[in-house]
């Protein structure tokens, strides 16, 4: 079990004002965020759908339109293609695919609803939901949302910190954790799920002269889940503006260090590399050094007294990453 839809949107800081079964559009006309569950329920934790169900049309469809579909560089069978998607369904929630609207949730939604799979416009991400034989039994939840982008963050950073470890230990990547359809964790930062050749070929411009250069199918390191991220990140704090992250639960060690450990989940939304965050605590901001450590747990060092203050023994804290600031919710 992770979390429920009004617990996500409750624990994120937003309201769900509705909920809508698959291919009714939301009510909300102006900005905001959407979560397809396989519930109606705000309230429940597990979902109905226990289990990733693919339907053999739609991946025949798929096919049939995006024939070069590969996986890890080689050409993939129906079966195959089906079995590396079920990699990633996270099994006990109810939560599937999480989104945003810039003008309207009502036209994005519509939008989502109609995109063929395997087409590029107008909403091409999610299509993994589309792979699904259970499509037509979801349900859309939805509510209005100032800066979306934010919200959208928040809801991805908040069902991120709720999958436990032993679920996360069974996905083709335990990393990059996101609900089932989000192929991407967050705007270009895809899941490591080695597929490739799933979408329609762009338009070739006849005005453009034809490249010599082949197009790679993948990165080399796409269907290794267990190495870092630092080949994809900035070498700066990443692009995450309102996003919360949770802190490894603190001991007297971490205390006694003066370190604050980050768990590999959390690391997205900090610096790929070693150097000196911008902390900011009651009012207060300092540097503090931050250690990636590979894949292991990154830890920062807000030294013994802000230690000392922080969070409760045997409990984690929250952080929340803004711009070039890193807050601590303690």
């Amino acid at each position: 079990m992770t979390i429920s839809v009004g617990a996500l949107f409750e624990q994120s800081g937003l309201q769900s004002t509705g909920v809508v079964p698959w291919g009714t559009p939301p009510s909300v006309t102006g900005p905001g965020v959407y979560v397809v569950a396989s519930t109606p329920d705000p309230d429940d934790a597990v979902g109905l759908v226990c289990t990733y169900e693919p339907d053999a049309a739609a991946i025949s469809a798929l096919r049939g339109i995006c024939p070069n579909v590969a996986i890890d560089g080689r050409a993939a069978s129906d079966e195959e293609l089906a079995a590396r998607i079920s990699r990633f369904w996270i099994p006990a929630t109810p939560i599937l695919y999480i989104g945003l609207a810039g003008t309207s949730v009502q036209n994005r939604v519509k939008q989502y609803y109609s995109t063929s799979i395997g087409k590029r416009s107008p909403h091409a991400g999610g299509w993994w939901l589309k792979t699904m034989a259970d499509l037509n039994g979801l349900y859309v939840h939805f509510g209005p949302a100032a800066d979306p982008d934010a919200a959208e963050a928040r809801l991805l950073s908040t069902f991120s910190a709720s999958v436990h470890k032993s679920v996360r230990e069974t996905l083709y990547d335990r990393v990059r954790v996101a609900p089932f359809a989000n192929v991407d964790v967050r705007k270009g930062l895809p899941k490591r799920h080695g597929l490739a050749g799933y979408k329609v070929a762009r338009a070739k411009n006849p005005k453009s002269a034809p490249s010599s250069k082949p197009v790679a199918i993948l990165s080399t390191t796409i269907n290794q889940p267990s190495l870092a991220l630092d080949s994809v990140r900035d070498t700066g704090i990443a692009d995450t503006a309102g996003v919360r992250i949770e802190s490894q639960v603190i001991t007297d060690l971490d205390r006694n260090s003066s370190n604050l450990r980050i768990p590999s989940r959390s690391k997205f939304a900090l610096p790929a590399s070693n150097g000196f965050l911008k902390v900011a605590y009651k009012g207060q901001q300092f540097d503090a050094r931050w250690r990636v450590n590979g894949s292991r747990s990154g830890t920062i060092g807000l030294g013994k007294s802000i230690m000392s203050l922080i969070g409760e023994p045997g409990r984690s804290i929250w952080l929340r990453v803004e711009s070039n600031i890193v807050f601590l919710e303690s």
